[in-house]
């Protein structure tokens, strides 16, 4: 089956960086797992519903994390078995809408399709992600985010994990290289966050923090039901906290793989704060320092490095 957009792939000497999908101008994994040949076409016409829930981050910046805690909050605390892709529509690598012969075949359930509450992990941009003029049909976005030293850490050790088949060839070195240029998936990583930051004071959009997260988990569970317009008490609001730990979540960690990559490593590594200390060079630091902190400043968000 031939794709309907361009696959690009960056290069230097000897090391490769993984394909990448080039979608509406943005870099999209082209390995976890193929995108649908018609996702370009069919995005710009997907409607959203007001129910709809998307959970969206830079990649590796607890994604899964709050995929699970939103799940819980909506389930009064059940923790499922099923693999997470039978729960939440992952958007870029989803059929958005049913084709001729699709009834025929139980596994091909588009977007589209999908009854309502529609709950969708995506790491779009805000400039891209799905979103309706009309207040009626105006879906919840939550978007967590992440100190960008220990994304590109996570981000890292989750394309090793793919070997061969991320296409990837190359060292931490090399990898960080292309981070700092905004050549990795998704682009440049305040490129994605700011975008979200300046509408975090909308009423569908509520931004978070992982750091957050990590430090006050019963707090930011809270504030999630709330959002979510579902009052939990607080004795559900302790139970859901407990069960999103992340020695709890590993406990069901099957469950977050996606069946196509169903041999490789799951989701959840180590889920700490300042982890990118173990592969930073001094050098390295100052250079995220000067990157990002110029990005960051005078627009209030900071983030906690340990």
């Amino acid at each position: 089956m031939s794709e309907h957009f361009t696959v690009i792939q960056e290069k230097e000497g000897e090391f490769f960086a993984p394909r990448q999908a080039l979608i509406h101008g943005v870099r999209l994994s082209f390995y976890v797992p193929n995108i649908d040949k018609d996702f370009e076409r069919d995005l710009s016409r997907f409607e959203t519903r007001s129910e709809d829930i998307y959970v969206v981050s830079f990649p590796k910046s607890g994604t899964t994390w709050v995929q699970e805690i939103v799940w819980q909050i909506l389930n009064d605390g059940k923790i499922s078995e099923e693999r997470v892709e039978s729960r939440y529509s992952f958007l870029e690598t989803s059929q958005l809408f049913d084709r001729p012969g699709d009834e025929s075949d139980e596994q091909k359930v588009s977007v589209t399709s999908r009854p309502s509450p529609r709950l969708i992990k995506s790491h779009l941009p805000y400039h891209v992600i799905p979103k309706s003029k009309e207040e009626s049909k105006r879906s919840k976005y939550i978007y967590v985010a992440r100190n960008p030293r220990d994304v590109a850490v996570s981000y890292y050790h989750f394309v090793l994990s793919f070997g061969p088949s991320s296409y990837f060839k190359g060292t931490w070195e090399f990898f960080v290289k292309l981070f700092l240029e905004g050549k990795n998936s998704y682009g440049f990583w305040s490129d994605h966050v700011l975008p979200w930051w300046k509408h975090r004071d909308e009423p569908h959009v509520l931004f978070l923090k992982y750091e957050d997260l990590k430090k006050d988990l019963c707090g930011n569970v809270r504030l999630i039901s709330e959002f979510l317009e579902k009052p939990l008490s607080d004795e559900m609001i302790r139970k859901i906290a407990h069960q999103c730990t992340f020695a709890e979540m590993k406990k069901n960690s099957n469950s977050y793989v996606i069946s196509a990559y169903a041999t490789k490593p799951n989701l959840l590594r180590k889920g700490q704060i300042g982890d990118w200390k173990r592969l930073f060079s001094e050098e390295l630091n100052k250079q995220f320092e000067e990157t990002f902190s110029t990005k960051l400043n005078g627009t209030g968000l900071h983030f906690d490095t340990e």
